[in-house]
């Protein structure tokens, strides 16, 4: 064909695109649209809710038996609280209805295009170009695709997240594994994926790798369940005296020294299930240099010998796996929970080398969202990990700081004071957290986000809020605390926050603490009065 004849692709010309209508994208089309800024949100799939929907037969999202493991307090959008009917911890189905809610409830399904997929970004004289491509389900996991689209904006959140890409790992031997090998972004559940009645190799620690292991073991019916892991954990379980255990995470523990905290944590461990190393988990890292792995049920499960612990995979032969601690075992299929890699296949080389350290799973961004080299019309939301509690809040406190940027009220630090930042927050991680790839962007939510949202005046001020005072410092009360004061503050905040109970530990150290400073003011002044 005549290059003059072929067909040029369709324009739209927009103030802000979104890329992705999972929970990050959601909270940011929202966020635009409180502030006025028109806005396109672009989806590869059918629908929202991005890994929380749950696709039979798409390699993608959550397991049929996945709960969070966070409760619904620090895992909901900040001014629009769960249902008081769904439990602490929600069932993905429960999940996904409360996000497709959320969409229709402040109209954000309307801004989706759904069934596009973007193929690239790139910045032409001041404006971000993004190029699309319309995709349909083939049925078998994979994509079709046909026409293409042009996105012409001056602002672009990519807000995919950093589960994208499964980590895959090789061990010796693999090649003669005579059984089925996959990755859990496979799994459904062991009746889909034929595991019923056989033998099962797990392969890591982290909740995935504790969902799956647990899920064979009980309504799964294996044979056998195996769960091997290269670092150990400390396992969390969901309530830690009546209490969901994220509940715990508040202001007061969190201005502890780390080490100090950890050595609480550890010792309130211990307490409820026994040292780890009593039933072969064996961290080779304190409880607190990792993200938590939250079960009230694997723990059990090894106690009665429906899971079997074992070291890292030394190699493969056969159908036979053998560890590093000298056992083996037998088994018919392999489930590698090892993990993802940030994926951002859209952009360019140039761009992509001043966002993310090839490799190595770092990101080079300012308060992992901004590149200092870059600007800020660009914004990356939910490219982190959070250490304790939900992602929810941590994203959209990103959005309603990129968003303040974008309206001009705001501005970014000086280039110099970026890159002094970034080096600083990965020399903190560096020493806090056990090297590994999933925790090169750990944070821990309520630090992470009264940092940010102090940028836009978002940050619960205690003396501004003195009937919520001692739930700020003893509570971890939830997302609706960043909506107390700021741009688009919610009048229901505070009572939400109010609603969000203290747990009895905070509450009874919180009292201790107080009676010691009277106590300790009382002696002074005695001690002063004798004297003068």
């Amino acid at each position: 064909m005549d290059e003059g004849n072929v067909p040029k692709k369709p324009v739209t010309r927009i103030s802000a695109c979104v890329i992705g209508a999972g929970i990050s994208g959601l909270a940011t089309a929202k966020c635009m649209q409180d502030a006025g800024i028109s806005c396109i949100v672009t989806e590869r799939s059918d629908e929202v809710g991005g890994l929380w929907t749950f696709r039979e037969k798409v390699p993608f999202g959550v397991m049929r038996c996945t709960h969070i493991n966070v409760s619904k307090h620090n895992y909901c959008f900040s001014d629009f609280p769960f249902p008081d009917d769904v439990p602490d911890y929600p069932h993905h189905s429960h999940m996904s209805k409360y996000i497709v809610d959320y969409a229709k409830h402040f109209k954000i399904t309307e801004m989706i295009r759904f069934q596009t997929e973007v193929k690239n970004v790139e910045k032409k004289d001041g404006e971000w170009h993004v190029t699309t491509v319309k995709v349909e389900e083939d049925g078998k996991g994979g994509y079709i695709r046909s026409d293409e689209e042009l996105i012409i904006a001056k602002y672009v959140a990519i807000a995919t997240g950093h589960h994208a890409k499964p980590s895959v790992v090789k061990f010796e031997g693999q090649e003669t594994f005579k059984g089925e090998i996959i990755h859990s972004v496979d799994y459904k559940d062991p009746v889909t994926n034929r595991m019923v009645g056989n033998r099962v190799l797990v392969v890591g620690i982290g909740n995935s790798a504790v969902d799956v292991a647990t899920d064979c073991a009980s309504v799964g019916r294996c044979k056998e369940v195996h769960l091997s892991t290269r670092s150990g954990a400390w396992i969390v379980p969901n309530y830690v005296f009546g209490f969901p255990v994220d509940h715990y995470s508040c202001r007061a523990f969190l201005w502890l020294p780390w080490k100090f905290a950890n050595m609480i944590l550890e010792r309130v461990i211990i307490m409820i299930y026994g040292h780890p190393n009593t039933w072969k988990l064996n961290p080779k890292m304190k409880a607190l240099q990792t993200q938590p792995t939250v079960s009230p049920t694997l723990i059990h499960l090894i106690q009665r010998g429906y899971i079997q612990m074992h070291s890292n995979i030394r190699n493969m032969d056969g159908k036979t796996v053998n560890f590093t601690d000298g056992t083996s075992a037998e088994v018919d299929h392999a489930v590698f929970c090892t993990g993802f890699n940030i994926d951002l296949p859209y952009l360019s080389d140039d761009v992509k080398s001043k966002v993310l350290e090839e490799g190595t799973n770092k990101i080079k961004l300012y308060k992992n969202v901004f590149s200092p080299e870059l600007d800020h019309t660009l914004a990356f939301i939910g490219f982190l990990q959070p250490a304790s509690g939900g992602l929810l809040s941590m994203c959209e406190t990103q959005a309603r700081w990129f968003v303040e940027l974008c309206k001009g009220n705001i501005e970014l630090p000086p280039q110099l004071t970026m890159y002094s930042a970034i080096n600083e927050d990965q020399e903190d991680c560096d020493k806090r957290y056990y090297a590994s790839a999933r925790h090169t962007i750990q944070k821990d939510p309520i630090v992470y986000c009264d940092e940010v949202a102090s940028f836009f005046g978002a940050k619960p001020e205690i003396w501004r809020h003195p009937t919520l005072a001692w739930k700020l410092l003893l509570g971890t009360c939830g997302s609706a605390q960043y909506r107390l004061q700021g741009p688009h503050k919610w009048n229901k905040a505070h009572q939400t926050v109010k609603s969000i109970p203290v747990t009895d530990l905070m509450h009874y150290s919180g009292l201790f603490l107080v009676l010691l400073v009277l106590f300790m003011a009382v002696f002074v002044y005695r001690m002063l009065s004798c004297i003068f």
